[in-house]
């Protein structure tokens, strides 16, 4: 399959009819008679079909309805007989969660009942095995209710959790190839005078060394500095885009690569933070060749303006910057210039699934601060 074309795609009814009895061989009741079908719109205002197809052969479908405004619900899913079950349903289920993102749907269910069997659970379960997330907000709700969800969203039993923040020393590669980072103890244990003993430290670092985030006013006097960033932009959906294969010194993300991302994995949505895997963190302990004489993967000013006109939150990359010098920093400008933030060198991001993941991006907050270090955490359903 690695050189097929997989798309994901709207389906009108009769197109999804037509297609799952291709797929299948026939046609059940899911589909409604003229009975069930009158009976579906009395509380059923709206129902959509997503088909995967690979080489114009449909292998799965989803059917999506909307039983209430701003609502979604799974009713459905089917995967054709010996294709990639798992990898087929995880991409429907991840495609239908952005279509939602994208239409201001505020929750997502699925349909865990089995006809005639009180087998509700085994139902979670396979959406969960999947890669289903219930998407969800509560408006208005009490702070009970609030915290209950937040445990169910955070348990361990159902996200995993993946750090891709490097970790800081005074051998980490740096813009200048500088020391970017200074840390000594300034009072040992030994030297306590009290019961309670401490050992205290310092630190001396650039703002910009190590994982951190770049702000609008990194290139752009008077824009937002890093306290400015409202709270809600630095927790967003993730898709990851992995050229590992391809990147080389002299690499550069192009358009052409986005299109093709966007082909087997659905559009990029509003409001996702968009990550460049490169592969180029295999170097970061070998800090002269990381940094290259600046000659690391990079991205296009295309792509930075594509992904300006789809409103993302902002890009991270696991190289020293998005731009190489001699290109004049066009995606510093294009981004930052836009609203948004830039983090680099990432860590880990090959962890990530292509889509379905959250970041959550943890600044420490300088008053004036143009760049700062942050604490990059991934999730996605485990």
């Amino acid at each position: 399959m690695k050189n097929s074309k997989t798309l994901i795609t709207l389906l009108s009814s009769f197109e999804a009819k037509q297609a799952y009895h291709e797929m299948l061989g026939f046609l059940p009741e899911l589909f409604g008679n003229s009975k069930t079908e009158e009976k579906e719109q009395s509380v059923t205002k709206e129902k959509c079909f997503f088909g995967y197809f690979i080489d114009r052969i449909c292998l799965g479908i989803l059917a999506l309805e909307f039983p209430f405004v701003q609502t979604a619900h799974i009713d459905w899913i089917r995967v054709k007989e010996n294709s990639p079950t798992q990898e087929i349903e995880k991409a429907l289920l991840c495609h239908a969660e952005m279509f939602c993102q994208e239409h201001s749907i505020y929750s997502l269910t699925a349909e865990t009942r089995i006809p005639l069997k009180n087998e509700h659970l085994k139902g979670f379960e396979f959406y969960i095995k999947a890669g289903f997330r219930p998407l969800f907000e509560r408006r208005n709700a009490d702070l009970g209710y609030v915290i209950v969800y937040l445990n169910k969203i955070i348990s361990p039993k159902i996200f995993k959790w993946v750090d891709l923040t490097h970790e800081l020393s005074e051998k980490i590669p740096t813009w200048d190839r500088n020391c970017g980072f200074k840390h000594k103890e300034i009072s040992t244990y030994e030297e306590g005078t009290t019961d309670c003993q401490f050992s205290i430290q310092s630190i001396e670092m650039l703002a910009g060394a190590g994982t951190h985030i770049d702000a609008p006013a990194h290139c752009y006097p008077h824009s937002k500095t890093v306290i400015d960033l409202p709270l809600q932009s630095l927790i967003s959906p993730c898709v990851v885009i992995d050229v590992s294969e391809e990147a080389h010194d002299r690499y550069s993300v192009d358009i052409l690569t986005i299109r093709n991302f966007e082909r087997k994995y659905g559009n990029i949505c509003k409001n996702t933070f968009v990550i460049f895997y490169t592969g180029w963190e295999r170097f970061w302990k070998q800090p002269e060749k990381y940094h290259n004489h600046f000659d690391f993967p990079s991205v296009t000013q295309e792509v930075a303006e594509y992904l300006v006109s789809k409103d993302i939150r902002g890009i991270g990359i696991d190289t020293l910057s998005p731009d190489r010098p001699d290109s004049k920093f066009p995606v510093h400008q294009i981004i930052l210039g836009a609203g948004k933030y830039i983090v680099e060198n990432v860590a880990k991001a090959n962890l990530l699934p292509a889509v379905g993941s959250y970041v959550f991006v943890m600044p420490i907050p300088i008053v004036k601060g143009t760049e700062a270090p942050i604490r990059l955490l991934g999730m996605f359903p485990g």
